[in-house]
């Protein structure tokens, strides 16, 4: 698959992507858009702290009938822990990426993004009329050396 990250002449990067994610795009691209142009150790943090549930991820999009949490100054927040797991899975391996073609400790996710894969229809047996979707994502994250 092909990274929607264009990049530029000279610059020294790892990548790494998720495909066929079981996880909501929307939550998932919420938590990537909160680490991303932080470097790798605060973003760590971050996701682990967020896998545990200790501290809430601010939702800009996808907010409605999403409460205030104290912890974001009143702002709208959700606490999306599969989401959390799953793209510090994908971080640890641009991580790993990084450090087996040679690039330094000082990293910084330069861009982290979320998008919907693939929907899968799916009908309920015995002549019931109900069907409902199932959606899958595509994780994406490059990761920089600082100068």
């Amino acid at each position: 698959m092909k990274y929607s990250y264009q990049f530029k002449e000279g610059v020294r990067a790892a990548r790494a992507q998720g495909h066929d994610v079981d996880a909501s795009f929307k939550d998932l691209s919420q938590v990537c858009r909160s680490i991303n142009g932080k470097e790798i150790s605060k973003a760590v943090q971050l996701l682990e702290s967020a896998k545990l549930g200790e501290i809430p991820i601010l939702f800009k999009k996808f907010n409605k009938k999403c409460g205030h949490r104290k912890e974001l100054g009143g702002r709208r927040g959700r606490y999306p822990k599969k989401s959390a797991r799953l793209v510090l899975e994908v971080l640890r391996n641009a991580m790993a990426n990084a450090r087996n073609i040679g690039l330094g400790e000082k990293l910084v996710v330069r861009h982290a993004s979320a998008n919907k894969q693939n929907i899968y229809p799916r009908i309920a047996s015995k002549g019931r009329a109900m069907r409902a979707n199932y959606e899958t994502a595509k994780l994406e994250i490059v990761l920089e050396e600082l100068k």
